[in-house]
């Protein structure tokens, strides 16, 4: 049975560039075909002929105190202040629809200002490493400034992340869990990403010219920000509409780690898939806002596959990176908005810079002026390293276009895997719970050199670094940590990974693989040629590919030019996704969100969402984690966190116990394989559970006072949750938390379980396995969803390992030995380090 798609329109704008720091100016700018690519003083310090569009403007934050703007990094406040344009070019502020307002930001240099200091000299500003030290802080602290509290995800998918975040948008409003989500995009430019498309030779030595004379990029800085809003909901409002999103799509190349497939597959084959997902042919196509980077790879594959999408017609095309440079994460809304601005006044916008078409190049490129001309339907292409590929159709006349429409699917789970500290594989892992051994080791380590696998000497040259984590680590006189870690179980990676070259693979790539293939052993599935469009994968993360990112940072100190570039493209965080698709050929839906803890929660949301609008038939979906022991100290010094665990009592780590001395560490990977359930039935696949429904929402009282706590974000979550999946509180036969030991945390979890539930919630079984396993940050929540698979097959909840009773009264807490009991259904919680929260309901089969 065919279900229409909601109408999504585009109410609101925010923008931040070097052309112009409002609308108004940006505007102006592009209207003056003004290019402010120029030669780049901060980066000629370091390498020669360097050129880039920075923002020299002055920014104020007049709405923020002077103190708090001090404590926060570029990426937040951009994104702050074109997310508040956009909300008030909206009408939205002081709305009460802020409260179920959710965001999607797509950001690639995050957490790196902070840090910036080490490789300068300079003293590390702790204040900002404690707020924006971590990769997901960044979009806490926007949404948290900004008031909205349905939930957040952080895009990591570099140059395609905000054009990602708008795909995602448009379908998490489809679901009905929102009326509007905000689109944020955000990209100071830094000295470790100009370094690294410098040593690449990416760089032009001049402005840059996509599609004509020599070769090569420009990077950008700068921000920008979009509400989308179901049709109705703005009709209602009565608010101005910029646009309509007809549809979109994103994809893989599973080809290289930086080079587009040269024919132009990955890139055709996503302007095809948005095409359909819209429900529109090639010909409605009235112009294409390109991805044109400049460079011979790009521009080249670019120009293979338009000709092959609209081999009938040479529809105008221009780049705007011509104008502003290359934003990375923020070049997908950045570039949107000019089209917003532009093309309602029947103007197409020119790719500046232009002289002579490259040999290859036989495109209608709009050169160097406006064209005067009327454009209702048009599309907007980005692409990014390792091949994520994002497509986005839109039409400036609102309703000109039919509504689309998909089969709606019923998602069941057919495949499952994981490498943790219990072992690989799904059986290794219910094996794990039922033995209930001690699977962690004692570690010992100098603060000055804290993990021989990753060493962040480069951190601890800093004095006041070295200072804070003297003053709130439990170390020794000597400088000696002791503590426990759940390090991944020994196994045999060339026979998991046969072919594959493990010895290239960083440990989270590692993992990932491997729970990947003992994920696909136990869906009964193989990738080939055949079907290789047919799979994708949604991935979590919270550290995200640290060893990568600690080779790259050190490689940087003290000479930047002698940065590795072997180690460039696999510190992005969408290296580890895109890898695992390069390597097993899988060309479908890919994304990368790193969102911190529990993130492996949010993949599993969005993978139902693609599965259930029947965007993609296979979506591989959960977290990973390797040991990022440095990083992590250095953080927890930093923010003097005290939720960490430096006891050597093995049965410390009890989650809900009052006398819990915090979480231990852990690596692991853990993956689920969606699909829908008339596909699993036809192919006579087992299916070990169903998603029923979901739930996400955020806190937002760090900077509002009247703002929802965590708690009330989490009951909020479960309510949704409870009711997409057409459930009563007293149907569900089991709670699975996934707090991680420290009071605080334990007590936000279940409070917002029991305002989600009521007294009911004394009735249900309530359990938590990250005591078997460790907390691995964004894995746990897909490892805990294992756990209640497991009990489900076996009619077994295993307990809260090391509890003996819940610190809050009204709980009944599986404690001390293994219960029986028939779980038809369960709840599945988990919050984030900042309040986002998540709540799925899962069915027995």
């Amino acid at each position: 049975m065919k279900t229409q798609r909601k109408r999504i329109v585009i109410t609101g704008v925010g923008i931040c560039s070097a052309i112009g720091i409002n609308k108004q100016a940006f505007t102006e700018g592009l209207l003056d075909c003004k290019s402010v690519i120029a030669s780049s003083d901060e980066f000629n310090r370091f390498f020669e002929n360097c050129y880039a569009a920075h923002i020299n403007e002055t920014i104020e934050y007049p709405e923020l105190a002077a103190d708090l703007v001090s404590q926060l990094d570029k990426v937040t406040l951009w994104g702050y202040k074109v997310g508040l344009e956009a909300l008030q070019d909206a009408n939205l502020l002081g709305s009460t629809s802020l409260q179920s307002m959710s965001a999607m930001i797509g950001v690639s240099g995050a957490a790196t200002e902070p840090l910036m200091p080490v490789i300068t000299g300079d003293a590390v500003p702790m204040d900002m490493l404690a707020n924006t030290g971590n990769y997901g802080a960044a979009a806490a602290i926007i949404t948290n400034l900004l008031g909205l509290g349905g939930g957040y995800d952080v895009v990591a998918t570099a140059c395609t992340a905000s054009t990602n975040a708008l795909g995602l948008g448009f379908d998490a409003i489809q679901n009905s869990k929102t009326d509007q989500v905000l689109i944020v995009g955000s990209e100071p430019l830094y000295l470790p990403t100009f370094s690294g498309f410098k040593i690449l030779d990416a760089m032009a030595d001049g402005p840059c010219s996509p599609f004509s004379a020599e070769p090569g990029m420009s990077v950008g800085e700068g921000a920008g920000a979009l509400v989308l809003e179901s049709y109705e909901s703005a009709k209602a409002r009565g608010v101005p509409i910029y646009a309509e999103i007809l549809g979109y799509a994103t994809s893989c190349d599973a080809y290289h780690e930086t080079s587009p497939e040269p024919r132009g597959e990955g890139a055709t084959m996503v302007m095809s898939q948005a095409l359909k997902n819209a429900d529109i042919g090639a010909e409605k196509i009235e112009y294409i806002n390109v991805h044109g980077t400049g460079t011979s790879a790009n521009d080249r594959a670019e120009t293979a596959a338009i000709n092959k999408v609209f081999s009938q017609r040479p529809v105008p095309l221009s780049s705007t990176k011509s104008f502003f440079g290359h934003n990375i994460s923020a070049a997908g809304v950045m570039e949107m908005v000019a089209c917003l601005v532009t093309l309602p006044e029947k103007k197409i916008l020119p790719t500046l810079n232009f002289s002579k078409p490259r040999e290859y190049v036989d495109l209608n490129v709009v050169a160097n002026d406006f064209i005067d001309q009327e454009v209702n339907v048009f599309m907007k292409n980005n692409y990014a390293f390792g091949g994520n590929n994002c497509s986005l159709i839109s039409s400036i006349k609102v309703a000109s276009q039919p509504v689309s429409s998909y089969d709606k699917k019923q998602v069941v789970i057919t495949g499952m895997g994981q490498i943790s500290s219990l072992g690989i594989g799904y059986e290794a892992f219910k094996q794990g719970l039922a033995e209930s051994l001690d699977t962690s080791s004692a570690i010992q380590c100098q603060l000055q050199n804290c993990d021989e696998q990753a060493p962040l000497h480069w951190l601890t040259q800093s004095e006041n670094v070295l200072s804070a984590m003297r003053s709130h680590l439990p170390a020794n006189d000597a400088g000696e940590l002791n503590f426990r870690v759940h390090s991944v179980a020994p196994f045999n990676a060339r026979k998991i990974l046969r072919g594959v070259d493990t010895r290239k693979l960083h440990p989270i790539s590692l993992y990932t693989m491997a729970a990947l293939e003992t994920t696909l052993n136990s869906a009964g599935l193989k990738i080939g040629k055949q079907n290789r469009d047919e799979f994708g994968m949604v991935l979590g993360l919270s550290k995200g590919p640290q060893t990568a990112l600690d080779n790259f940072f050190a490689s940087m100190n003290p000479e930047p030019s002698n940065v590795r570039t072997s180690e460039f493209p696999k510190a992005l965080y969408n290296s580890v996704s895109s890898g695992c698709a390069t390597i097993k050929g899988m060309r479908g839906y890919n994304t990368t969100l790193a969102t911190g803890h529990n993130a492996s929660l949010g993949a599993l949301i969005q993978s139902y969402e693609v599965v259930r609008q029947n965007i993609q038939p296979y979506m591989f979906a959960g977290g990973s984690d390797e040991q990022a022991l440095g990083f992590s100290l250095v953080m927890h010094a930093a923010g003097n966190d005290e939720s960490v665990n430096y006891q050597a009592d093995i049965t410390s780590f009890k989650p809900y116990d009052e006398s819990s001395a915090g979480y231990v560490m852990a690596e692991a990977a853990a993956l689920v394989m969606f699909e829908a359930k008339d596909s699993a039935q036809q192919r006579g696949a087992h299916i070990y559970a169903q998603v029923t429904g979901y739930g996400h929402a955020s806190a937002s009282d760090r900077f509002n006072q009247n703002g929802q706590t965590r708690s009330q974000a989490l009951a909020t979550a479960i309510q949704a949750a409870l009711n997409e999946s057409q459930l009563e509180a007293k149907e569900l036969d089991m709670i699975c938390g996934t707090s991680l030991g420290s009071k605080d945390a334990d007590l936000a979890e279940l409070n917002g379980v029991k305002m989600g539930l009521g007294e009911v919630v004394s009735n249900i079984p309530y359990s938590n396995f990250n005591s078997y396993f460790g907390f691995a940050e964004s894995a746990s929540g897909c490892l805990n969803l294992l756990g209640v698979i497991a009990a489900m097959e076996d009619s077994i909840i295993y307990p809260v390992k090391n509890s003996q009773h819940c610190l809050l009264d009204g709980f009944d807490l599986v404690t001390q030995r293994p219960r029986e009991k028939t779980v038809s259904y369960a709840l599945v919680v988990g919050m984030n380090e900042a309040g986002n929260c998540y709540a799925i309901v899962v069915s027995k089969p």
